[in-house]
């Protein structure tokens, strides 16, 4: 299978009474083909053809899945809208990637869209040739906009023959673009079902028992990839359309889910409240198989050992946007200790991961630290409008210098360390903040910490960012001292800083700390010095 319409019609014509259970809705395989064949037809109706681009400004619904399929038939783009987007991110969007049409639902959240989409440009806005609004709301009144409900452009007859070829573009994902402007993902639908595929043949989608729970994001490339690897498998799936710690273990429970993905700070809300509903602290989802976990909170560093003792057994992937989530995985079987370190073995058997010294540039043997370097048939087309940005992420052998600090194993696994741009430089070593950050977090009076370097006279030093527990009195000499006691001398912070919350970028795989802001306020504490 090598386009998205052949994915659909495997799962239809395969398991086309495996159901799917949507916040107001279950529908099944079936019901789902025919939906992207209708949608498909009614996009035509607004001008959307091959190469055209599609926003998605939408939480988890039906909506999203069948405007996928669609975008599949009509060899169109579908590029993802974070859900939090408000009136910049949606004008960036609209300004350099001039989607032709945008569905939106009215509300996500407490978050009214209509008056988000309100506040657009104006003269960006009547760019689009529609806004598709996919909720059962009343059409929404929006000047400069022509606004279809979702539900018309199903009535017509579905499409009979797909315009959608295996190197056709399929998908667009932004970087978080913390430091510059967003760079815009691009990839096709053979990449996209591939790689969907060898997904699902590792985590044994097809296997009797499966139930998913959709709980990510579609619009992030972590929730994308494990939408589409379960329509390969044609596997059922329970599709809340936010993430609601409650609900969500609830549905854990009920359906007996054997897959869901996350991030950390996702799984430990997810296990509180499964504990509270089920009033143990057993196993409160024994169902559980397949649980791939990012790690974003240093204050949960120690949280997987006590996930996996409660039954929750998690295991570590490796994934970006230019390459795919689940781009590799641990070996279920590892030791704790090692299933959830992130890297592990690479999905697609072709693919290759190196390492490079970013100073000499030479390239380095196993075990030995330095940026990960990757090249796989999967590997993204480029980065949309951005010809200069799609050059420069390449060597010159085609390799993905991925900007991640890592090690290569003998055994054909690799390990990721921390992005290049936050790992740190002390007294000639390279040191993991996470190392330092993770040491912080288990004094009593610290919740959170986060951890920078600046230059000195003396060379690189650390800095800590702290978030302190309520109530708790905070000693900046008592915690240097702490670190003294247990860190080697290099690695211990010149200065404490105590803030009442860290700087974020919202992704839909999870919140990112602005490391490069942190590393500003650092310097400008520095020379207050």
């Amino acid at each position: 299978m090598d386009t998205i319409p052949q994915l659909f019609t495997h799962a239809a014509n395969s398991y086309g009474e495996s159901k799917i259970y949507g916040a107001d809705e279950i529908f099944n395989y079936r019901n789902l083909e025919l939906e992207a064949r209708r949608i498909a037809q009614g996009l035509t109706q607004l001008g959307v053809g091959p190469g055209d681009r599609v926003g998605f400004w939408l939480p988890n619904i039906k909506a999203y899945i069948g405007l996928l399929g669609a975008c599949g038939h009509l060899g169109a783009i579908a590029v993802a809208m974070n859900t939090r987007f408000r009136k910049a991110e949606i004008e960036d969007v609209i300004r350099r990637v001039e989607p032709k049409v945008i569905a939106f639902v009215s509300n996500i959240g407490s978050a009214n869209n209509i008056d988000i989409i309100n506040e657009v440009d104006s003269k960006l806005l009547s760019k689009c040739a529609a806004l598709i609004q996919c909720d059962g709301e009343k059409v929404a009144d929006i000047s400069h906009a022509n606004v279809r409900a979702y539900e018309t452009l199903r009535l017509g007859e579905p499409i009979k023959s797909s315009l959608g070829e295996p190197q056709s573009p399929f998908c667009i994902f932004n970087t978080s673009g913390t430091t510059s402007l967003p760079k815009f993902v691009l990839h096709n639908q053979q990449q996209v079902a591939r790689h969907s595929i060898e997904v699902m043949e590792l985590m044994k989608m097809k296997e009797a028992d499966t139930m998913v729970l959709q709980s990510l994001p579609f619009c992030g490339v972590f929730g994308f990839i494990f939408l589409l690897s379960s329509v390969s498998a044609g596997a059922p799936f329970v599709m809340p359309p936010i993430f609601e710690a409650k609900s969500c273990a609830k549905q854990l429970m009920d359906f007996k889910v054997t897959h869901v993905a996350g991030g950390d700070d996702m799984f430990f809300r997810l296990l509180q409240e499964g504990e509270a509903l089920s009033q143990t602290k057993a196993s409160p989802f024994p169902a559980l198989k397949y649980c791939p976990y990012a790690s974003f909170n240093s204050a949960l560093a120690d949280f997987p050992a006590t996930a996996v003792e409660r039954g929750i057994p998690l295991i570590a992937p490796f994934g970006m946007s230019e390459v795919f989530s689940f781009f590799s995985l641990r070996h279920a079987d590892d030791p704790l200790e090692r299933k959830t370190l992130g890297g592990g073995f690479p999905v697609n058997k072709e693919a290759k991961v190196r390492v490079r010294d970013p100073e000499t540039g030479c390239l380095l043997g196993h075990e030995e630290e330095g940026e990960l370097e990757i090249w796989s048939p999967n590997i993204f087309v480029g980065y949309y409008g951005d010809e200069a940005s799609t050059k420069a992420a390449f060597t010159d052998d085609g390799f993905l210098k991925t900007g991640d600090l890592g090690t290569t194993c003998s055994d054909g696994s690799f390990t990721y360390l921390g992005r290049m741009g936050d790992v740190l430089r002390l007294g000639g070593f390279l040191v993991n903040p996470l190392e330092i950050e993770t040491f912080l977090c288990k004094h009593k009076v610290i919740n959170d910490a986060q951890v920078v370097a600046v230059p000195t006279e003396k060379g690189n030093k650390p800095v800590a960012f702290i978030l302190r527990e309520e109530g708790a009195q905070l000693d900046e000499n008592e915690i240097i001292a702490y670190c003294k006691r247990g860190l080697a001398g290099f690695k211990v912070p010149i200065f404490v800083v105590e803030i009442a919350k860290f700087p974020t970028t919202p992704s839909p795989n999870g919140t990112k700390i602005q490391k490069s802001t942190l590393r500003k306020l650092a310097i400008e504490r520095l020379e207050q010095v």
